[in-house]
């Protein structure tokens, strides 16, 4: 797609989290705030959750980049650990230290001083796990006694869970009650409502260097916020489709048209037998003209000429009349 058709200065509507074009609505905006109040408390665990899509690493990233230049940042993004060691190598690579060939206790031995040396340096640690309600029981305990670690002032790291839907349930087993006394703050994301949507997809638009009001339609806005859930990632993916197959269809505004076809490609909209496939070449109608010859069926059938003796009069064959054309 050639985004300089529409007079944008780089691609919109990206797969993966852009702090850059983050449009700040009422949750997103608490989330953040629930992460931030929690770090200034001196850390402990936040959890935050919400259906897949609507923006839950987007706002810890931007959390991240809001924070001092000398904080300590631990991503781990794919939190599938199915034994505690795995964890703390997880934990060990990010930081940059040796990971292998070590047994789980020296492992976590190596942990546990990184964590206090951060802590003796006055450093804050923040660690983030991604995919949190993949987490099984044993590392959770884990996770639990690396937050008792702290100094008389405040805790050795802040950990942010953040997970799907799952994540909630996973810390409300009693099996979790022990980690779930401990978390400091909670945060949930929900799919945006329809004017949210709509104000979603413009802000993307203007933070590429588009003029959105020039972009787009309120019709076609309309048909995005209704048919995507309002799940941001999903208003990404049937956005970018829709400029996509406007720029090849030369169009300089994307209306209604382009995002049906991206609707009904992605299987977000069914098309009924009666419908004509949208954004496709339209056929030619012919242009009547006097040298217009009819076809059989074009002409309806009328009363049934009376007999008359003699022979037939000759007349002149006129042109038919101006045909309705639907």
């Amino acid at each position: 797609m050639d985004f300089a058709h529409f007079g944008l200065a780089r691609r919109p509507f990206r797969p993966t989290p852009d702090t850059d074009a983050y449009c700040p609505t009422a949750l997103h905006e608490a989330a953040g705030s629930v992460l931030t109040r929690t770090y200034a408390d001196g850390g402990g665990v936040a959890v935050l959750d919400g259906e897949p899509g609507t923006g839950k690493t987007l706002v810890v990233l931007r959390f991240l980049e809001s924070l001092p230049a000398a904080t300590c940042r631990i991503l781990l993004q794919a939190a599938k650990f199915s034994r505690p060691a795995d964890f703390f190598q997880a934990i060990l690579f990010d930081l940059g230290q040796p990971y292998q060939g070590m047994s789980e206790q020296e492992l976590r031995l190596a942990v546990y001083s990184e964590m206090l040396n951060a802590l003796a340096r006055e450093q804050a640690v923040v660690l983030f796990i991604d995919e949190a309600q993949n987490l099984t029981a044993e590392v959770l305990e884990e996770i639990r006694v690396l937050g008792n670690l702290e100094s008389k002032d405040s805790k050795a790291l802040l950990v942010i869970l953040v997970g799907q839907s799952g994540l909630r349930e996973l810390l409300n087993k009693p099996e979790s009650a022990s980690f779930a006394q401990r978390i400091a703050a909670r945060a949930r994301l929900s799919p945006l409502v329809r004017e949210e949507s709509v104000r979603y997809v413009r802000h993307q638009l203007r933070e590429c260097g588009g003029r959105p009001e020039w972009l787009i339609n309120d019709e076609a806005l309309t048909l995005l916020a209704e048919h995507t859930g309002g799940v941001p990632r999903v208003l990404n993916r049937v956005s970018l489709l829709a400029f996509a197959l406007a720029s090849a269809a030369g169009m300089k505004e994307v209306d209604a048209e382009p995002v049906i076809d991206a609707l009904i490609q992605l299987e977000l909209m069914s098309v009924q037998p009666d419908e004509q496939p949208p954004l496709g070449p339209k056929p030619s109608r012919p242009k009547l003209s006097e040298e217009y010859e009819p076809e059989e069926a074009d002409i309806l059938p009328g009363p049934a000429p009376r007999p008359i003796s003699g022979p037939s009069p000759k007349k002149s064959r006129k042109p038919p009349g101006k045909r309705n054309v639907s």
